[in-house]
């Protein structure tokens, strides 16, 4: 243990002592409090605006005045999706799933306001983020602080001498990684701390549960993946001969599991499973709504058969004998009908959406920083998987507000008499504003089982490399 802390020692004053290293780590800790400051400025202005839009949209559905309840579900509502507080950590997809959606009556309609519209395509190489730094630029640090480990030990002959002395090749290895994570823990214990108290002082009122945990958890995640890394470029340098063959052979693997490899996930993932164009996708919607889902039974047909259901069930002549205003019964089964062509055709998009995504799962096996990367977005809540179940919560309150106008229609009205009856204030109240609760962290991390499972095959098999290295461990090679 002695040894071990020797070496570790000894690793913190060289790489203190090297100028380069000073000042890329700090240009890393400048990079985390100014993401993370800014961050935490942008989170809070959204959230005010998103807070005070809702609020005064609340207030145009209380103070519409009295008109016919189907007119209302017409006239409908907004829903927003709120800002997390871990947002402001990892943006992860809220640049393109979209803000608000507008409710109404037949129509489910798609998201407005996606912050990527009023960018330029540089975005797509991302927005400087917390997560972005942690995940691609200190990698890179890490690079350039340990690609010398063991081959600055060769060249100077002093590795020969450490082992000739009884020191153990565990000794050293173990040593130099312990350095290089006192080094990233000296760096980044300041912001972690930052981000705990942030996360900490909006739990209470956040739409993600468990804040709190959330954040313990991606400092896990993270300090995983940089271990590995450390690891990685430590065994690297054992394994080269010179330090400019340690530090190409590096500087390619990042290049590779960093840039390439993701992106060509992505465009295979997209190639093996395309998405049909939203003109198509909307006509296709269309399409099953005039003609119904089986293309041969157009609205006018089902309608004159729920007619003769109900007339059937009543034993009644005419639709004004109904103890019911028919067409408020009508519109409801319309509206039902339509959610149904919705569902169908949404769950088609989104299971192209989850083979795409498995694909990157997949991947995830064989690169801990795709693992990562989506783990962050799902501890911070802005990954699609979280999208999905607020849109589904959304369209849930959509047909809620609709069933009630319709129902309310068909309770209180007469047959015939659309424009005679009108409702008021007391109806809108009984919609209760929307809120949100996004699934709790066991939820969250369920459909990530592979990405958690490559976190840790990866760390075995880095701890098993790296001990099996150490006995096969030389001063020279021969």
């Amino acid at each position: 243990m002695s040894a071990l802390l020797y070496i570790a020692k000894k690793e913190i004053k060289v790489a203190v002592r090297e100028r380069l290293i000073v000042f890329l780590g700090i240009i890393i800790m400048v990079l985390l409090g100014v993401s993370l400051y800014a961050g935490y400025v942008s989170y809070q202005q959204q959230k005010e605006i998103i807070s005070n839009t809702q609020h005064e949209k609340r207030e145009e559905w209380l103070g519409q005045g009295d008109k016919h309840p189907h007119i209302a579900a017409h006239y409908g509502t907004f829903a927003f999706k709120p800002k997390t507080v871990l947002s402001l950590f990892d943006f992860g997809l809220d640049a393109y799933t979209g803000t608000s959606v507008y409710l109404e009556a037949h129509n489910q309609h798609e998201f407005m306001f996606r912050p990527a519209q009023d960018h330029s395509s540089m975005i797509r190489f991302g927005e400087l983020s917390s997560s972005l730094v942690l995940q691609v630029l200190l990698p890179l640090l890490i690079i350039f602080l340990a690609f010398s480990s063991y081959t600055r030990e060769r060249e100077s002959g002093t590795l020969k001498l450490l082992m000739s002395q009884g020191v153990s090749a565990h000794s050293i290895t173990w040593g130099k990684i312990l350095a290089y994570c006192i080094i990233l823990l000296t760096m980044l214990l300041p912001f972690f701390v930052g981000l705990l108290l942030i996360a900490g002082s909006g739990a209470n009122s956040d739409s993600i549960p468990d804040v709190g945990l959330r954040s313990v958890l991606l400092i896990v995640i993270y300090a995983v993946y940089l271990f590995l890394v450390v690891a990685i470029a430590v065994w690297i340098s054992m394994k080269s001969l010179t330090g400019r063959n340690a530090l190409l052979t590096l500087l390619t693997c990042w290049t590779f599991f960093v840039i390439l490899m993701p992106k060509t996930i992505a465009n295979l993932s997209e190639s093996f499973h395309p998405l049909p164009s939203m003109r198509e996708f909307k006509a296709e919607i269309e399409e099953s709504k005039l003609n119904g889902l089986d293309g041969k039974t157009p609205r006018s047909v089902r309608v004159a058969q729920l007619e003769k259901e109900y007339l059937e069930k009543y034993g009644v002549e005419t639709v004004e004998e109904l103890p019911f205003n028919f067409e408020g019964v009508s519109m409801q089964a319309g509206e039902d009908y339509g959610n149904m062509v919705y569902d169908l055709h949404f769950e088609g998009i989104r299971a192209i959406f989850d083979k795409q995504n498995s694909l990157g799962s997949f991947a995830s096996l064989i690169n801990p920083f795709i693992a990562t990367q989506h783990l962050s977005m799902s501890l911070s809540g802005t990954d699609l998987r979280t999208f999905n179940h607020f849109e589904t919560e959304v369209e849930d309150y959509r047909r809620m507000l609709v069933r009630r106008m319709n129902n309310d229609m068909a309770e209180n009205s007469n047959y015939g008499e659309f424009f005679e009856y009108a409702a008021g204030r007391d109806l809108w109240e009984e919609i209760e504003d929307f809120s949100y609760k996004a699934p709790s962290v066991k939820s969250a991390l369920k459909p990530y089982y592979l990405e958690l499972a490559s976190l840790l095959v990866w760390v075995v098999f880095t701890i098993l490399l790296l001990n099996s290295s150490n006995k096969k461990l030389k001063p020279v090679h021969g």
